[in-house]
C-alpha cells in the first residue's frame, strides 16, 4: 500500500458521489487512487515494522464528527498469524480473550447471543465447528465470511454448499454485510440496520496482503456519530481493501492493542472513554508466529 496525501481529497469526492446519488463505476474506482492515508489527516504510531496504528486526526468524516481507529498488519512476511477466539457459554471482554492468547491485537467478532453467549452465526476455530450455520439468520448479516487457511481472506459465504466449502479453512467467522468485493464497493440493502449510523467494526484485506482492523465509534454526541454500512464500505475501500466485511457493531465495537489496551471509545458505558467495552462471545486476534 502506498501512503500519500490523497485520502482526504478522495473521501471528499466519494462523499459527494454518494450525496448526489451517483453509482460507483469501475472506471471511477480505478482512477480515484484509493488506498492511501494522509499524514495530515491521520496520526500514525508504528508498533513495529509490520504493524501500524492510525487514528483519524481531523475528528470529522462524511461531514460529521467521527472517531476512527485502524490497525494495519502486514501478513506477507508471515511473522504474524490471524485466528479467532471465542467463549461458548459466558461473555468475556475482548481484552481478556486476547491476553489469554498472548495476542498482539484484536477486534470484536461476529454476532452473538447476548443472554446465553455463543455465536449465532457459523463459527469454526482450529478446524473445529463451534457454531453451525443458522438457517434463520438474516441474509445481510450472514453473507460474508472471514476465513483463514493458507492465507486470510474475506469471501462470500456459500450457505447452500457450506458442508464442502468449510473444509478448505481452519478458521471461519461468518458475518456481514459484505462491504468490498474485488476492490468494488458492494451496494448494501436499504434496511434500517444498514442505513442507521452506529458504532461499526470491520475487517479487510488489501491487495498487498495487509490485514486492516477498523473500529468506527458512535453514539457519542458531538464526538463520534458512527457510520452507516454504506459509509463503512466507502471507508474500507478508500483504505485500500480489495475485500472487506462488517462485523458485529454497536456496543460490541472494540479494538484492542497489547501496547495500549482498548484504543477506541466503546459506547456501552455511555461515556467517551476507553472503559465501556462490552463482554462479547468471540473476536479476531493477531499474534506473532
Amino acid at each position: 500500500m502506498k501512503w500519500n496525501r490523497n485520502l482526504k481529497k478522495t473521501l471528499f469526492l466519494l462523499v459527494l458521489i454518494v450525496a448526489c446519488g451517483s453509482v460507483f463505476s469501475q472506471e471511477y474506482q480505478i482512477n480515484s487512487n484509493l488506498g492511501s492515508f494522509s499524514p495530515t489527516d491521520w496520526t500514525r504510531k508504528k508498533v513495529n515494522k509490520q504493524v501500524s496504528w492510525y487514528q483519524l486526526k481531523s475528528g470529522e468524516l462524511f461531514a460529521e464528527p467521527q472517531s476512527i481507529n485502524v490497525l494495519r498488519i502486514n501478513l506477507k512476511k508471515q511473522k504474524y498469524e490471524v485466528s479467532m477466539v471465542y467463549s461458548d457459554s459466558t461473555l468475556v471482554l475482548l481484552s481478556e480473550m486476547a491476553n489469554g492468547q498472548n495476542a498482539l491485537a484484536a477486534i470484536n467478532g461476529t454476532f452473538f447471543d447476548t443472554k446465553n453467549g455463543g455465536s449465532v452465526l457459523f463459527l469454526k476455530v482450529d478446524d473445529e465447528i463451534v457454531t453451525h450455520p443458522n438457517p434463520n439468520a438474516k441474509e445481510f448479516i450472514s453473507e460474508a465470511a472471514f476465513v483463514v487457511g493458507d492465507s486470510a481472506h474475506v469471501v462470500e459465504f456459500p450457505k447452500n454448499d457450506w458442508q464442502n466449502w468449510h473444509r478448505n479453512y481452519e478458521d471461519i467467522m461468518v458475518s456481514g454485510p459484505l462491504l468490498v468485493k474485488n476492490g468494488m464497493l458492494v451496494e448494501p440493502d436499504t434496511v434500517v440496520f444498514n442505513t442507521t449510523k452506529h458504532p461499526r467494526s470491520a475487517i479487510g484485506i488489501t491487495s498487498d496482503y495487509e490485514l486492516l482492523m477498523v473500529a468506527a465509534d458512535g453514539r457519542h454526541e458531538n464526538k463520534a456519530v458512527g457510520l452507516s454500512i454504506k459509509e463503512l464500505g466507502i471507508l474500507m475501500q478508500a483504505l485500500g481493501c480489495k475485500e472487506a466485511m462488517n462485523l458485529d457493531g454497536g456496543g460490541s465495537t472494540t479494538l484492542w492493542l497489547k501496547m495500549a489496551g482498548v484504543v477506541n471509545y466503546p459506547s456501552d458505558n455511555k461515556k467517551f472513554d476507553h472503559e465501556g467495552a462490552r463482554a462479547i462471545a468471540n473476536g479476531v486476534v493477531v499474534f506473532r508466529n
